[in-house]
Order: structure tokens, then sequence, then C-alpha cells
């Protein structure tokens, strides 16, 4: 084996180990401009956890806090994007919950404001919305 591909072993069992260790910290991070409405504190006993959504449920809270924060909150939606791409695959798994995030960063923007409620602040559009009734 190559020492390369050895590093690159290391480096990808690192970033496994860590998703899945800070994953349960990360339902205890509160964040510096909102208060977390949206999402539970617990996630309910029926949704089951995969690895690659932990994993991407820990790489937007590191988001959260190392990016995030050092910008004033720019966001034009409430809750804010990540919030809501934390949210959306907390409730719809990894596959709906990251199409949805997507489909969600590509709206915001300046043109969205006749599109959605406005609470005199921000534009609201929380993942409750996309639930099937």
């Amino acid at each position: 084996m190559r020492k390369k591909s050895k590093i690159e072993l290391l480096i990808l069992w690192f970033v496994l180990f860590a998703s899945v260790t800070f994953c349960q910290e990360s339902q205890k991070w509160s964040d510096y401009w909102e208060i977390l409405q949206s999402v539970p504190q617990k996630l309910p006993a029926t949704q089951s956890t995969t690895l690659f959504s932990t994993s991407a449920l820990v790489w937007i809270r590191i988001y959260q806090k190392a990016i995030s924060t050092q910008d004033l909150p720019s966001c034009a939606f409430h809750p804010s994007c990540s919030r809501f791409a934390f949210a959306a695959i907390n409730e719809f798994g990894i596959v709906k919950g990251v199409l949805l995030a997507g489909d969600r960063l590509m709206r915001c923007n300046p043109f969205a404001f006749p599109y959605y409620p406005f609470d005199g602040e921000k534009l609201v559009d929380s993942v409750k919305n996309y639930r099937l009734k």
C-alpha cells in the first residue's frame, strides 16, 4: 500500500469517527443568532439515523459554528438556510433533506420576496410546509 493511500484512509477514518462521536453532542449546541424552534431537541424514537445523515448533520453544525458565525446573519429566510437544511435532514432523511436544502439554497436570493410570507424582518419558509398532508 502506498503511503499516500494510507494517509487518505487515516483521514477518512478520522472524519467518520468524528462524525459519529460528535453527532451526540450536536443536539446540545445552540446558535448565536436565533433560537432553535423547528428542530426538536431529541430525535423521535421512530426515526433511524444513518451514518450519512449524522455525518451531514455534524458538517452542518461545523459550518454553523466555524464559518457562519464570522459573518453577520444575511440569510433572507427564517429559519436560516443552514437551520432549514438541518431540520430537513433530521425530519425527512438524507436524500429528501439534501434535495430540500439544495432547493432552499437556490431560492435564497433577493427575487424570492414576492413569493413567500414576510414577517417584518425575514421571509418565512419552514420545513413544516413540505410535509405530505
